[in-house]
């Protein structure tokens, strides 16, 4: 009988020795890029061992280990919110350029792949166009929307939502093609008009779809989010790397994307967590 303990110990083991071999990896690296600088710094240094020691205590490391980072993140989220050497600031900024751009691409994902699904003309016209928009590279489209709109909220979120709705408007296409052909039929013969073959069928259909395409563009809108901030801006994770990438704060920059990463991972989860609330598990067809 598999118990919860064991069911748990099944999922978490896999993520732990991962995890684990990431750790391991990271510290030999770091030992070999800061081998240099240590013996440059300190030629009297000898001895692997002792050699190896210190480049885990390099102040301004070329490769900094893990516990430098994490212990760099914890300060950094230890202090008050209104120190601004804090990194609260910089991930709620973020976290609301990353919100509003995804409810901004999930929502023009979704009318899109609606417009596309009740026309086939309108989808042979501008799905090639909508494919070769993400041929773009948002490094080179960002510092144009920002030029435009400014170093504003709405420039980054512009940003953000051309990254997250090319996802959802290719997931919410087969989503709300997926439903049953037989229960469209049933509908249409019961003389329901299209709104209402939208909502009470097709839609219903593609939810595990359009989740998907948000979850993907979960990760998409987190690097439109700080991209657009390499470009202008006064808080946010991007500009925080920006400032460490100036002043050589290598642990401050590596801390940084520790923190992106951890961002990007509570946004993935809060839409899992999102899609097992709303999403019905749907009957098997026979």
């Amino acid at each position: 009988m598999r118990t919860p303990f064991r069911s748990f110990g099944r999922a978490f083991l896999p993520v732990a020795l991962v995890g684990a071999a990431i750790i391991v990896v990271w510290y030999i690296l770091a030992v070999r890029g800061n081998w240099a600088q240590v013996q440059q710094q300190d030629p009297t240094i000898r001895g692997f061992w002792n050699t190896a020691r210190a480049t885990m205590q390099v102040d301004q490391p070329w490769v900094p280990t893990p516990h430098q980072v994490v212990q760099n993140l914890y300060q950094s989220l230890d202090r008050s919110p209104n120190d601004p050497r804090a990194i609260w600031v910089h991930l709620g900024t973020t976290g609301a350029e990353m919100g509003l751009g995804l409810l901004a691409g999930g929502v023009l994902g979704l009318l899109i792949a609606t417009l596309f699904v009740h026309s086939r003309p309108m989808e042979r016209a501008f799905l090639p166009w909508v494919v070769a928009s993400q041929t773009v590279p948002v490094l080179a489209l960002a510092p144009i929307v920002i030029s435009i709109f400014g170093i504003t909220l709405t420039g980054k979120v512009v940003v953000t939502s051309y990254l997250v709705f090319f996802a959802v408007t290719i997931s919410a296409i087969k989503g709300l093609r997926s439903a049953d052909p037989l229960a469209h039929e049933l509908m249409r013969s019961y003389a329901a008009n299209p709104w209402q073959i939208y909502w009470k069928l097709r839609f219903p259909a593609a939810l595990p779809f359009v989740f998907t395409g948000l979850k993907i563009g979960a990760t998409a809108a987190l690097v439109g989010a700080i991209v657009a901030e390499l470009f202008g801006s006064n808080y946010g994770l991007g500009q925080r790397i920006v400032f460490a990438s100036y002043y050589t704060q290598t642990i401050v920059w590596w801390s940084t994307m520790l923190a992106a990463s951890l961002l990007g991972l509570a946004a993935y989860s809060l839409l899992a967590g999102a899609e097992r609330l709303i999403v019905r598990a749907r009957p098997p067809q026979s």
